[in-house]
């Protein structure tokens, strides 16, 4: 009895010795692995998320605390700054800082540093005080980028009518700079059926642009304003304004957006069809109140508004205010889905020779899907 309890306890320590060596292999093991460091080909640029997860691509920009991507297998992609544990671009970039200086160099985000490279000189600076991050002018292609909305309906039969919107913006963005224009064009017509005439009952356009130096982290010089328009249900043939401003950032972090600018403005517009006793050119010094708000609902649903109000002379329209609000959902690629909601109001119209005073309010509702690039 006692041989055999002796050899069981022999057998029994041998198997404890043999557990204890191999879990203190595994924990050697463990304690020895390395996660692997992707190869860091130049033909791309690397980001490193805080997930440890490795995407090649190219740096697009850096702006309000969001960092824009175009991933080599995931398209454009909008990744909040505070997710990004590390960065290496292929070219130079080119950086703005909180007080101001703007230097530029091949960088690399590591370990909370940030460092530029130039002509075999590192530069290291300060990545709290980082406002800004854009292509360096040596890749001039990778500044710009922009848009193409289409909304249209046609419709045949008992109503024939046909309705649609175009919608094109393009942006440059620099670590100190953005140059924006946008351009809509509405038009809607449908055919009589008793008569056959084709009668139109929308045809307008717009185009507008502007360009912002970004000289202090909160407030910018908007060192050109630039608005047409030409509406024939409006009775304007053309309007054509001018202005400059300073605008102010209230809020800017990587979910919401919010500026606000004032500033002084020239307008001149031709009409289509006055009264004997006005004139069809007027002319008018202005003052422009502005703001631009953005609200990241969702990784893939947008919203935005903008409201602008300009105070002129009685003859060009007294106050003109433009309202436009509404949501951008993320398909597939670089598709989406807007839908937007405009509206306008001139407070004083101009009347036609025929007395007819065109409607101080307009308002319309655009479907529309859109193509980034």
């Amino acid at each position: 009895m006692i041989k055999s309890m002796t050899y069981l306890s022999g057998k029994l320590f041998i198997l404890v010795i043999f557990l204890l060596s191999t879990i203190g292999y595994a924990e050697e093991g463990a304690k020895k692995f390395v996660k692997p460091e992707p190869v860091f080909k130049q033909d791309f640029d690397w980001i490193k998320l805080t997930s440890d997860e490795w995407l090649k691509g190219d740096i697009v920009s850096m702006y309000d605390e969001s960092l824009e991507f175009d991933s080599e297998e995931l398209d454009v992609q909008n990744i909040d700054w505070e997710d990004v544990a590390e960065l290496r671009s292929k070219q130079w970039q080119s950086i703005r800082m909180f007080d101001g200086t703007v230097a530029e160099g091949y960088l690399v985000i590591k370990d909370k540093k940030l460092s530029l490279t130039k002509n075999g000189i590192t530069t290291y600076y300060n990545l709290n005080q980082l406002l800004s991050v854009a292509s360096s002018s040596v890749n001039e292609r990778d500044l710009w980028d922009g848009y193409v909305d289409l909304g249209f309906n046609l419709s045949n039969g008992n109503t024939a009518q046909i309705d649609y919107t175009i919608a094109a913006g393009i942006q440059r963005r620099s670590a100190s700079s953005r140059l924006k224009a946008d351009f809509i064009a509405d038009y809607s017509r449908y055919k009589d059926q008793d008569t056959g005439e084709k009668i139109v009952t929308a045809d307008n356009e717009q185009l507008t642009a502007s360009y912002d130096w970004f000289f202090h982290p909160k407030i910018y010089f908007r060192a050109a304003d630039f608005e047409y328009t030409a509406d024939k249900f409006l009775n304007l043939d053309y309007r054509l304004n001018y202005g400059i401003g300073i605008g102010y950032n209230v809020i800017d972090n990587s979910q919401t957006t919010w500026d606000l600018n004032i500033g002084p403005s020239y307008q001149k517009s031709k009409f289509i069809d006055v009264q004997a006793a006005d004139s069809e050119i007027e002319k008018s010094l202005g003052l422009t109140l502005g703001t631009d708000f953005t609200y990241e609902i969702t990784s893939d649903i947008d919203y935005a508004a903008s409201y602008s109000i300009q105070f002129l002379n009685e003859a060009s329209g007294k106050r003109i205010q433009q309202f436009q609000t509404g949501l951008e959902i993320d398909l597939l690629n670089n598709f989406d889905l807007d839908l937007t909601f405009y509206a306008d109001r001139t407070e004083n119209p101009k009347q036609a020779s025929d007395g007819s005073l065109p409607e101080q309010n307009d308002f319309r509702l655009v479907i529309s899907l859109g193509y980034d690039f």
